[in-house]
This record gives structure tokens, sequence and C-alpha cells, in this order.
């Protein structure tokens, strides 16, 4: 708990828990309660078989259930709160657990390799004040990389395929140069002379025989600027887990002066900015219990947080600032002890205000302390930290006593960082030469080294452009584009009698996307027109839109499904949409926190979130102008499926969804009434039908 000195401010910080004097043992003597105790609450690891944070490596698991299989078990997969009241499981996704006590875990439709899966469970369990509904959470990950992907279809995955745009299952390579003959005899255009045509290329500028391309965004390794896909933001449950206990803390400490009683009593308090929370201190048995109850209790606490301003990319943990967060709880927290103090904590209290999320104790009690052994299980699904995103499906995740750090196994671990030593903008695990810059990745005799550090060509290369000698129009001068602007057989980069070229990097300035900065390959990452060289944010920032309703909502990904929240926050990822032209007034929409695309299910009207297909019908939305009820130049179109006959549609509720044939059905017209707003800036004109 804290402390209050006199003045009301923190002094000092006591994790205790409840005692009551020796008086209350007596009393419990003189009423002659008895003495038989509940046993105690089963922990996950117990429960779940795997244990949780088990990671199946595979697309599908099963957990199996143990300790708990006698009593009535209610559970969920999708993030979703179970319930039980009355012997039933409650919720619209709660199930109740089978003869055959085991939960299975698949994919569904998701594409990460590594994909978290929570299981929550609701089972009676009695207790010394009556049966309480316990909660416990457990998480596991899955696999749920697609096959390899075999563009041509001839039974090699691209990966391994020396030709992956034309079939070629033989692998006939009869040169031995890693480019097989199928793609060698086409004659297309190849601009960086390395075997791929151009309109078959995943990096047409950049030397990549193997066309390797980990996130599979059709963009290659050595040219992508995030090789692994988007980064993943850091889970803000830890910061919700340590602002809660400090809330919780704090409250409890204002009543009865922070002191522990001498039997049996009640406590009321009000909160901060409103609402109140109230303490009950009785006996059963040689048991104490205390219920502290949370009632709409809108309090402000204070807690350290990292600094992104200080350390953009979170890798400094001494980076951190004092920040107040206010939460507004509802719910209660029993705490079930001995006279010595020993005992657990159990109950669960529902959050919002600057989060909005569940925090469930599962602390245990040693000697009026909390103790080893002891969490609290948080989900949450809006947070205040644009750097920071709440863990996916509304996963309750397991944080430890005494430092609240993330259960081992229960968040994902951070990938290892990518390191360009050379600093020619190819990432060292996708570079030919990664101690020596080469950023065309020219390789003329296609060995494994690099023109740059390749000692041992076999190949005449004087330039180490990546183009032999005998072929090469500007052989002592690098230029692996080999333009030749006025058709003299002399290369740009060695042509005296060119334009002006005043960085002498052998593109003429009126072409040069940076022309007072060498850049002959004239590599642009962020395609803004302006050349990495001279560029001060090459890797840029994608644009966005914020899908505004008229309903006053916005749409956002969830980590699971498409929602609609009142909260049109622009600088949150997972309400950024990037918005794709397809051709014919059709856009598509992918979500910038997940990378996926909003996507029309099926013709019942379903709505969710799959990973974008570039030909997909079902992720294409025509800009209908929207007319019912009156033409809205803020709010101007509808989203009418390119698959079926139904317009996007959102009530007011987070839900989203449409039915057939609804477009111009009027009275319920502001729900699919749309602004696309570039940057989420709402005093712009939207986009026009």
């Amino acid at each position: 708990m804290l402390l209050r000195s006199t003045q009301g401010s923190v002094a000092a910080v006591s994790q205790r828990a409840v005692r009551p004097a020796m008086g209350a043992a007596l009393l419990a003597s003189a009423l002659g309660i008895g003495c038989d105790a509940p046993p105690p609450v089963p922990t996950p690891t117990e429960i779940f078989d795997p244990r949780p944070g088990h990671n199946f490596a595979a697309p599908a698991g099963e957990v199996r259930i143990r300790a708990i299989t006698d009593r009535t078990v209610c559970f969920t997969t999708d993030g979703a709160m179970p319930d039980i009241r009355g012997g039933a499981c409650v919720g619209a996704t709660t199930r109740r657990m089978s003869a055959d006590p085991r939960i299975r875990l698949d994919c569904a439709g998701d594409t990460a390799a590594t994909s978290i899966r929570g299981i929550k469970l609701a089972f009676d369990w009695p207790s010394s004040d009556g049966t309480l509904v316990q909660i416990v959470a457990g998480n596991f990950t899955l696999d749920c990389t697609p096959p390899a992907l075999d563009s041509d279809g001839d039974g090699v995955p691209n990966g391994r395929d020396n030709c992956p745009t034309t079939a070629n299952p033989d692998q006939a390579d009869a040169d031995m140069n890693m480019i097989g003959d199928a793609c060698e005899s086409m004659g297309a255009p190849d601009a960086d002379h390395d075997g791929r045509p151009d309109a078959a290329d995943n990096c047409p500028a950049v030397w990549n025989v193997n066309q390797g391309d980990d996130d599979r965004d059709g963009v290659g390794n050595v040219c992508d600027p995030t090789p692994r896909g988007p980064v993943e933001l850091p889970w803000t449950n830890g910061t919700l887990a340590r602002a809660f206990v400090a809330w919780k803390d704090e409250l409890q400490c204002s009543l009865n002066g922070c002191q522990n009683p001498s039997g049996p009593n009640s406590w009321r308090g009000p909160c901060e900015h409103g609402g109140t929370i109230s303490w009950d201190v009785s006996l059963s048995g040689l048991r104490v219990i205390s219920r502290f109850t949370y009632q709409s209790c809108d309090n402000t606490v204070t807690i350290p947080v990292h600094d992104y301003a200080r350390d953009p990319r979170g890798v400094d943990p001494m980076a951190t600032q004092m920040l107040p967060i206010r939460l507004l709880g509802n719910g209660s927290i029993t705490q079930d002890v001995d006279f010595s103090g020993n005992g657990v904590e159990s109950g669960s209290v529902m959050l919002t205000g600057a989060f909005t999320g569940t925090a469930v104790s599962h602390i245990q009690i040693r000697d009026s302390a909390r103790g080893p052994g002891g969490y609290f299980s948080i989900a949450c699904t809006e947070g205040p930290f644009a750097q920071e995103m709440c863990a996916p499906r509304n996963l309750l995740v397991n944080y430890l006593f005494s430092d609240w750090r993330c259960e081992p196994g229960g968040c994902p671990m951070p990938t290892d960082a990518l390191v360009d030593s050379d600093g020619d903008g190819v990432f060292d695990n996708y570079d030919n030469c990664p101690s020596v810059p080469n950023p065309t990745q020219a390789n003329a005799d296609f060995d494994r080294e690099g023109d740059a550090c390749d000692t041992s060509t076999s190949v005449t290369d004087t330039d180490h452009d990546g183009v032999p000698d005998a072929g090469d129009n500007c052989p002592t001068v690098a230029n692996p584009m080999q333009e030749d602007a006025d058709m003299d057989g002399l290369g740009d980069a060695c042509d005296a009698t060119l334009d002006p070229d005043a960085d002498h990097d052998g593109v003429p300035d009126a072409r040069d996307n940076c022309p007072a900065v060498a850049n002959p390959t004239q590599q642009d990452a962020d395609m803004d027109g302006q050349g990495d060289a001279c560029d001060a944010t090459p890797t840029g920032m994608a644009p966005f839109a914020l899908l505004g309703i008229k309903s006053g909502r916005c749409l956002y990904d969830d980590g699971s499904d498409v929602r609609s929240t009142t909260t049109c926050d622009r600088a949150q990822p997972n309400r950024q949409w990037e918005v794709i032209d397809r051709g014919g007034n059709r856009r598509a929409f992918r979500n910038l926190a997940s990378m996926r695309c909003l996507t029309a299910t099926n013709w019942l009207g379903t709505i969710d979130m799959t990973a974008c297909a570039a030909g997909s019908a079902n992720q294409q939305w025509t800009l209908e102008r929207s007319d019912t009820d009156g033409f809205d130049p803020r709010y101007p179109v509808r989203l009418h499926s390119a698959a079926f006959n139904f317009c996007l549609y959102t009530d007011s509720t987070n839900n989203v969804f449409a039915s057939q044939g609804n477009c111009g059905l009027a009275g319920t017209e502001n729900g699919r009434k749309v602004g696309i707003y570039p940057g989420g800036d709402f005093s712009r004109t939207p986009a026009q039908p």
C-alpha cells in the first residue's frame, strides 16, 4: 500500500495485506466459528497443459484443462471475458467446457509468424465468504506463416527457385550462374542485371538473384527498409499493470489511515474525482475476509513511464518520466487470509479512463504482504501511448510480483535489431558484402560475394557495378543501370557531352532525385521523389487517413477484427489506414498497425480484417456518393463492397457489419456515411466520390 503523510503526499511504499489483531481470533473463538478453510485456487501452471507461454510452432494447437474439471468451467478464445451466473455460461462467445477438457486453437486467417492466442477461463471455486467466480488466463503462440510461395506453380518455392516467375521444375541452369535457363532466355528488360526481368523482380534496381522476401510484402529484402515487416510496438499492458497496482494501493491506504483493523469492521471513502471505495472486513472460521469494492472510483496516480521523446526506439530502460494516469474502476478485490496473514487475493476490476481494460488479481499473501508467486492478469483495448499497443485479441497477460515484469513466455520476445554495418542501405543479414558498401549488390560472377568485396571474381568488372567490362558502356565508372541518355553507346556516367550533372553521379540533373548529392542508383526508399542520399527521412512515413463515420465514430483494428470507436485519435496506429487505389474508383484499406486489409467476408454482411491480397474483390470498396437524407460534404461517401451488394455500417456500439442491399436504407444512414480524412486532419476536405 502507499502510506500518506499528514500533508497527503506519498511518503513510503508497503506491500502489506490486511491483518487483524489477535482480538479478532479471540472473537472468532467466542463465536464458535469453524476452522475449515477452502482449498487454494489452482494456478495457471496447474490448470493448463501445456503451460501458458508455450509456442506450438505450428498453425494449430490443443490445450488440455486440468485441476478444475470437476467444476463448471466457461471459456473464451476471442478475448471476451467469460462469466458464470446461476451455473450457466454467460456471454455471446462464451462456451462451457465439455466432458473432453481440451481447447483447440488455430490461426483463423492470421498470417503472422508469431501469433498470440489467449484462453480465458471462468470457474466456480468455494471461498470462505461463499462461492466466487475465478478468472484465469493462459496465452499461447502459433506460427501462422502461410506455406512457402510458389509464384510460377512449378513445385519449387520462390526462395529456392532459380526462376521464380517462369515454371521450370527441372531448375536447369546450364552456365551455373544461379539463374534458371527459363529466365535467361526471356530477353526482357533487366535493369540490375541479376537475371530477373524487371516486371517480375521484387527489387528491379538492386541485384538479388534469390528474390528473398521475408515479410512477403512483394518488396525484396535487399531493397526493403523493413524486410521483416513493420516493427512491432511494445505491449502497453505492462504500463497498465504498474498503474493499476499504484492506483489500488493508494486508494486502499486512504481508508483507516493505512492501519490494519483489530476486528470486523467497514469503511467507506470518496475517490479523488468521484465514485467510492469501500472496505468490509469479516471473519469466517479462522479466516479473515477483506473485500475492497470500487464503484465508479475515479482516481489519478503518478507512475514512471518510458520517455519516448528521449528514447524513441525504447532501448534505454533509464529513459523514463513521471506521468499522471487517471483510471476509473468498477469491481471488487477480496483478500482471504489466516490470522498469520497468509492466504490469497482474488477478484477483478474493469477499468476506463487513460486505459480501457481489466485487472484480475492472483496475488499470494505471505505474512500480511504480497508474496512470491503472485501476479496480476491485465488486458486492455485502449491505451494512451502511440508508441505502444494493447496486446491483441484482448489478451490477459500475467505480470509478476514484485517488479510487475511480464511472465516468461507471456509476451513476445523482441526481434534482433537489424544492422547495416557498411551503411549502404542493405542490412547485413541480406548483404552480399556486409562490410563494404555496395548498394546495388553487384555480383558479376553470380557467386556468394558481391563485386565490392570479391577478390576472386572470375569475370572482369573493373568498376564493380555488376556489369562485366565486355558489355559495360562505362567499364571504369560504376553505372549499374547502364543509362545512355543520348544513345551514343557511351554510358551517362562517363559521357562528357551529357546534360549538366552537378554531382557527377552519372544521372543528369533534370532527372536526378538528388541533383546536388551523388547517388548513382537513385534509391528512394519512401518513394517521395527525393533520393535517400539527400532525404532527411529516407524511410518516410506511410501516408494514412482516418475513416470517420457521421455517427461520430472512427474505424480501427483491435487486433482481431475491425471495430469502431468514438476516440478518433490519429496518433494511434490502429486507427491509421493506408488508402490503396485499385482502379475503377475502387479502394483497399490497409491498417498500419496490423498491415491487414478491410475485408467483406461473405454475403451475410460479415466484415473482417484479413491479410492483404491485391486481386481480391472482397478487399475492394467503391466510393459511392451518399445522398440518403441529403448529401453531407464532410461525410460524402459510403463504402460499397465490390464483391457483395452491401455497404459498410456501424451502429452506436463498436460493431462493424453490413446487410444485403442496405446502401440506400433510410433512417440509419449516419452509420454508413463516411469521411476519408488524409492524415487524420478533420479540418481538411475529405476524399470526394
